[in-house]
């Protein structure tokens, strides 16, 4: 009868645990197709699990388009990254850009965020941050770092609510681009504008 009501007891105990994990897990999707100027050349694709205070951020982009109508441009990369309360801590990516491939991946120990590029290895401490566009809250800091190169590289970062519309529009000025994000009033990323320095105006157009 003991025994009867331990299985009992422990099996109700169980399911709220699963219930109370079900309930902290949510999962979004967001899709863009990618222009260069006014011709679509790819998409960027996103899939992000909510885990309580962990996110957990699948992306993949793939681009193939002419500059100039001459040089054919094919690139693709791949990342996998997990946030920590708005810190990144884990991140593996893949790149290929011109049939020449290569990898990154960052872990946390002890010391700090450890990065690892094909060339070097840098550890990075403190709460290290990235271009998470689709979390207009985490784009802040003097350094985000890259996921594709693995370079912690220096921005700054401004924004600006329209009065007319409620847009937020953010700027990221990096050392030889700026990045334009636009959010709705609740916060959705709508769009991503930059100038490549091959020529044209990138631009991401939100289809989910």
């Amino acid at each position: 009868m003991i025994r009867s009501l331990f299985i009992v007891f422990f099996l109700l105990a169980t399911n709220q645990v699963v219930s109370n994990e079900l309930e902290d897990t949510s999962i979004r999707f967001l899709d863009f197709d990618v222009f260069l100027n006014d011709r679509e050349v790819g998409q960027h694709q996103f899939e992000l699990l909510q885990r309580g205070e962990s996110t957990e951020v699948s992306s993949t982009m793939a681009l193939d388009f002419k500059v100039f109508k001459i040089k054919r441009v094919k690139y693709l990369h791949q990342a996998n990254e997990i946030w920590q309360s708005g810190c990144l801590v884990s991140l593996q990516s893949e790149t290929e850009k011109q049939g020449n491939a290569f990898a990154i991946e960052a872990s946390t120990d002890q010391t700090g965020l450890v990065v690892q590029r094909p060339d070097e290895t840098e550890t990075l401490t403190g709460c290290v941050r990235g271009f998470a566009y689709w979390n207009s809250q985490w784009l802040r800091g003097e350094n985000l770092l890259n996921a594709e190169t693995g370079i912690n590289v220096p921005v700054d970062i401004s924004s600006q609510v329209s009065e007319k519309d409620s847009i937020t529009h953010i700027k990221i000025v990096l050392p030889k681009v700026d990045i334009d994000l636009q959010y709705d009033a609740a916060g959705e990323w709508l769009s991503l504008e930059t100038e490549l320095l091959i020529g044209g105006t990138l631009r991401y157009q939100r289809v989910l």
